[in-house]
């Protein structure tokens, strides 16, 4: 198979190729002295270095805040689909305490419930307790209000239907409460 590769190449193969040549012979050149040090002026200067410095650490910073902002958000993700899973475990409990039926079935769950909480409690997660605390509507959703006699009770978390969780100083998901409000006379 034979190729066209134009003129300018050589097709056989015993060629061999050209080289220029240069007149000048190295002999006048002496090898032992140490090559010529470049101008000053090439080199770059300590204030250019200086701020290269400066900048690459800028950047290496900024490169591990947003590697962190990124781990945190998958953390949240992650933390935001198991607290369903937390909350049917809770109801799931609830239930079979109340039918009294299974005790060791009720106990198992129970201990899965505590190691989910725990393995969440290592990723910085907690729970808020609102039952019996002032209503803080940072932290809690008020899904009703019931009347209350005590006026001590009003503005109250009666009842907590699901759990808040807080990740850190970030709230995850807000409590739903019932809140008392005191009746007028």
């Amino acid at each position: 198979m034979e190729t066209s590769w134009g003129p300018e190449f050589v097709t056989d193969p015993t060629a061999e190729a050209e080289v220029p040549v240069d007149d000048a012979t190295d002999e006048d050149e002496d090898v032992t002295q140490p090559l010529a040090v470049a101008a000053p002026a090439a080199e770059p200067d300590r204030a250019t270095m200086t701020r290269a410095l400066r900048e690459l650490e800028a950047a290496k910073l900024r490169v591990e805040r947003d590697a962190k902002r990124v781990q945190d958000e998958m953390r949240q993700k992650l933390v935001l689909q198991l607290l369903p899973v937390l909350d049917n475990l809770d109801r799931t409990i609830t239930v079979a305490h109340q039918s009294r039926e299974a005790p060791a079935v009720v106990e198992g769950a129970r201990l899965v419930r505590r190691q989910i909480a725990a393995v969440l409690e290592g990723y910085g997660v907690s729970r808020i307790e609102a039952r019996g605390k002032a209503f803080n509507p940072a932290i809690h959703e008020a899904v009703s209000l019931v009347a209350v006699d005590d006026p001590r009770h009003d503005r109250l978390v009666i009842d907590q239907l699901e759990a808040g969780y807080t990740m850190g100083d970030r709230l995850l998901r807000p409590a739903k409460v019932v809140v008392g409000r005191a009746r007028v006379h």
